[in-house]
């Protein structure tokens, strides 16, 4: 019995040991809180927690947790839970294809069965079919009875004045979305999801879904190749009650792999899948959806002012407005938007039919942009539609909402990366898992945040969209210098000041290469 005793203690000595070098080994951010701490009961990371200085004992290496009055009071005042987030159950079935699903898809045979029968069964049908029209037609008339169905109640979203970050692959994340809204941004959207990958029950698609909070009107984008692929998608939507309050339709996606799988722009070429997806969506869908297009496919050849009045023309409601790239596919992002074609597309409308508002996107950087941009071209939506500008002027909502240029110090730059990071460890977790998935993304907002040139040292106010600045600009300070390089490395080291030290070999390189500004 000694020697279990004292094998057991042994073990519990180890175990603290165990404990303690751990944490030893552990470099913790001190600038930064565990915001676990602050919402849950204890976090759950325990010694791995980069930020768990606050609330670890180092001597026993012990994860300290809160009382249940504390408990009780933080499940009160709790309004931080991320919303969209899909139950297990729900993605399984999806992964295992037992979904049920009122939609078929589109190589499913409607009268598979029937065909499968013979003829003389079909034959008899049809006789038995007869039978009872004649029946019908010798039976005393009665009143007609009304089977049209009562019209669809949706939620109205006014786009106008308002401040719009479009749709951001990789860098639209929510963290990113979190900052924008701290600077005046109105609506956003969630980063393109795949509708494939969405059906086939994958999280990392789903995680693209998920809402803050803080964003008071938030849309999901999706990108699919066939009507019964958006259609399915919005069944989910529905029968999950994903809260979102719009849907938009991604057709301005000019990269190679969707748009060889008939996503993307070349969703714009084919007409009839376009009106059976609005058709299929408007069906199922309590909210309304928007359609993001190009010009055309070729810069010479552009026909968004002929897809439009056909948009018009089908007369499907639901579509609360279709938003231009001033781009075609082929141009992706080189070259200036074409402002003036955008207003051609929104003159282009039938006045005989409700007109679809028109909200334009494209090189957007500054105030000056958005009254010459947008206020100035007749019949379009005034609303400020953001893309690559908020990855470059996050503070852009401000300078807009303002009418000002905004001469922001880097000091100030630096704090409103800070509270990237702290919302990036809040969302994807404050381990070393969570610490390598923040800096990931954010070196890939720090490849485009380098473009921005400060106003003050600016020849002429304000800097265009396709202005490059000079290779080895001084800033004010050293750290407005550090923010102007255009080498990656000096990037890295702006992530150690806010995470640390990088893993051993640690090279970073842009997911996303514009090759224009």
């Amino acid at each position: 019995s000694l020697y279990i005793v004292i094998l057991f203690y042994t073990k519990q000595l180890l175990f603290i040991m165990s404990k303690v070098v751990c944490i030893s080994q552990n470099v913790f951010i001190a600038w930064y809180p565990c915001l676990s701490l602050s919402m849950i009961s204890s976090c759950p990371y325990g010694i791995s927690c980069r930020v768990g200085s606050c609330h670890l004992n180092m001597a026993t290496g012990q994860n300290i947790s809160k009382s249940e009055a504390e408990i009780e009071k933080l499940a009160k005042e709790n309004k931080t839970e991320i919303m969209n987030v899909l139950p297990r159950s729900v993605s399984d079935k999806l992964r295992k294809k037992k979904y049920k699903f009122v939609c078929k898809r589109h190589f499913e045979k409607e009268n598979q069965q029937e065909k499968k029968k013979s003829p003389e069964k079909v034959e008899e049908k049809l006789d038995k079919e007869a039978e009872t029209v004649e029946n019908a037609k010798e039976s005393k008339p009665k009143e007609p009875i009304d089977m049209t169905p009562l019209p669809k109640m949706r939620k109205l979203i006014d786009f106008s004045n308002k401040v719009y970050v479009a749709p951001l692959t990789t860098v639209g994340n929510l963290p990113f979305r979190r900052v924008m809204k701290k600077f005046g941004a109105d609506i956003t959207c969630g980063e393109m999801a795949v509708a494939k990958n969405l059906l086939e029950g994958k999280s990392g698609e789903w995680a693209l879904m998920k809402r803050h909070p803080d964003e008071d009107i938030f849309g999901v984008q999706i990108a699919a190749g066939h009507a019964d692929m958006y259609t399915r998608l919005t069944e989910i939507i529905k029968n999950e009650d994903l809260d979102v309050d719009f849907v938009d339709m991604n057709l301005g996606c000019p990269i190679d792999v969707l748009c060889d799988n008939g996503c993307g722009a070349m969703l714009m070429l084919r007409e009839n899948k376009l009106r059976d997806s609005i058709k299929g969506m408007m069906g199922v869908l309590d909210c309304p959806i928007t359609v993001k297009i190009r010009t055309g496919w070729d810069e010479k050849k552009p026909f968004a002012h002929k897809l439009v009045p056909k948009i018009q023309a089908w007369g499907l409601g639901g579509v609360a407005a279709v938003m231009i790239h001033g781009r075609s596919r082929l141009q992706r992002y080189s070259k200036l938007a074409n402002w003036d074609y955008i207003q051609e597309v929104a003159a282009a409308q039938s006045s005989e039919v409700p007109q679809i508002p028109i909200i334009g996107n494209g090189d957007i950087l500054s105030y000056k942009d958005y009254e010459e941009k947008v206020l100035k071209h007749e019949g379009l939506s005034p609303t400020a539609m953001l893309g690559r500008g908020a990855l470059i002027k996050p503070w852009l909502p401000t300078e807009i909402k303002e009418k000002r240029d905004w001469d922001i110090s880097a000091s100030e730059r630096l704090d409103l990366l800070k509270d990237f990071v702290k919302f990036g460890l809040e969302h994807w977790g404050s381990d070393q898992r969570g610490v390598n998935t923040t800096r990931r993304f954010l070196l890939e907002w720090l490849s485009f945040l380098h473009r921005y040139i400060p106003v003050g040292m600016l020849e002429v106010i304000p800097q265009s969209m396709n202005q490059r600045p000079p290779n080895y600009l001084c800033g004010r300070s050293d750290l407005e210098t550090l923010m102007l390089s255009k080498n990656s490395k000096d990037w890295v080291k702006i992530s150690e000041m806010l995470l640390g030290q990088a893993p051993d070999g640690f090279v970073f390189e842009p997911k996303h290469k514009a090759k224009s500004y």
